[in-house]
């Protein structure tokens, strides 16, 4: 199997994943049609993907196979050639891969067994069904209040829950806060601060009308009112900020500020999500809509929509963004793009409130694929497991992670 066989069978098995989850465009179904019309083998190959049962069944023979001969035989299957096994393992490329489609947990999954020639980290692409999970409710928030009041909002009702100033505190609905100015501009500096627990998250308006979103783990400091020339909050964790754009007495727009480890993040009216957990290796600031300006280590940085900029250590680099990923956990998925597995567990662990431990001999591994964060953390781990890679055992809430089956 040569290189471009291997990225065909993983476009084939994204056509067969479109096709059980009823999402083919007619161009899609058009060339999975013509696949299946080049040869029988393809059409028991499609049925058998349809199969759960039997998938089920050849997924627990498969993870007791012989890595080389399980990868040989999913070649095989997939990419069929004349050519001797020992021939077809030995083509010069950075790694072959064999994709398979199957069912599991309720929802559908396909994955890739990498067969580098030499070390390399290996990579495993899974993707889900998106089905209703049993997760509890994520709407979870503490608002401390700048004379030091701590209000428990998932306990409150929707309505005014308190008022500052000139500033009206309201709880719009469960997972929505807003501070509504109700008079004159206040003139207070107070500073409140809203925090989300692991496995919470919350959405604030401020009273400016700037829109944010706080992912699970996070802070975010921020006035009761804005009085200053700029406009500024700080935040630690992550969030996905819709800055309104208004303007200064003198006509110009104000900026809007968000201080995050050592940069500044400036926009006026625009949308960027920040990543900024500690326990990450890495920051990013991500620009969906509008420029953005990163001051770090008073080096500037200027960002236009679609770009990333990625600071770890005393590096600052600017990459394109993967939108989609960058801002899943706002649309209630997560979406792994050749993610490491510490960076993966990680976001789980904030989501599912667990802590992970690693036991001797993990591999260094990568994953891609998208799940839907109100599924059961059993079900995504599950998921992880059958690339082969590692597998998992659970105590509470204790997550370990072991080497995978060899």
């Amino acid at each position: 199997m040569n290189e471009q066989q291997a990225e065909k069978g993983l476009y084939i098995a994204s056509l067969i994943l479109a096709d059980l989850q009823n999402r083919l465009t007619p161009a899609e179904k058009q060339e999975l049609d013509s696949w299946l019309q080049e040869n029988g083998d393809n059409h028991i190959l499609y049925d058998d993907l349809h199969d759960q049962e039997k998938m089920g069944n050849d997924l627990n023979e498969l993870q007791s196979y012989d890595p080389d001969l399980a990868y040989d035989k999913l070649s095989q299957k997939l990419f069929p050639t004349n050519e001797p096994a020992g021939k077809r393992l030995h083509f010069r490329i950075w790694y072959m891969v064999a994709a398979v489609v199957i069912l599991v947990a309720g929802g559908v999954a396909y994955f890739a067994l990498d067969k580098p020639e030499k070390p390399v980290p290996k990579t495993a692409v899974v993707a889900q069904k998106k089905t209703p999970g049993a997760l509890p409710d994520s709407k979870k928030a503490v608002l401390i209040l700048g004379n030091g009041t701590s209000i428990v909002l998932n306990d409150m009702n929707d309505g005014n829950i308190a008022q500052q100033g000139n500033v009206l505190v309201k709880k719009i609905r469960n997972g929505l806060l807003q501070f509504i100015l109700t008079g004159e501009e206040a003139n207070t500096s107070a500073l409140n601060t809203l925090r989300t627990p692991r496995g919470g998250e919350y959405e604030v308006i401020l009273d400016d009308g700037s829109h944010i979103w706080m992912n699970s783990a996070s802070t975010l400091q921020f006035p009761v009112h804005f009085n200053d020339p700029n406009r500024r909050v700080a935040l630690t964790g992550e969030g996905y900020f819709a800055v309104k754009s208004t303007l200064l007495p003198s006509g110009n727009k104000k900026p809007f500020i968000v201080s995050v480890d050592n940069m500044e993040v400036q926009a006026v009216g625009t949308a960027f999500n920040i990543s900024a957990y500690k326990e990450d290796d890495q920051s990013q600031t991500t620009v969906v809509e509008g420029l953005v300006k990163v001051d770090r280590d008073n080096k500037i940085n200027l960002l236009k929509p679609g770009k990333k900029l990625i600071a770890k250590d005393t590096t600052t680099t600017i990459e394109d963004a993967d939108i989609k990923q960058e801002i899943a956990w706002k649309n209630g998925d997560f979406v792994f793009r050749n993610t490491s597995l510490t960076n993966v567990m990680n976001e789980l662990a904030r989501w599912y409130d667990v802590d992970v431990m690693y036991d001797k001999g993990v591999p260094s591994l990568h994953f891609s694929g998208e799940v839907q964060r109100t599924s059961d953390i059993k079900a995504v781990l599950q998921m992880l497991e059958y690339t082969g890679g590692v597998t998992f055992t659970i105590s509470k809430h204790n997550i370990t992670v072991h080497p995978g089956k060899k």
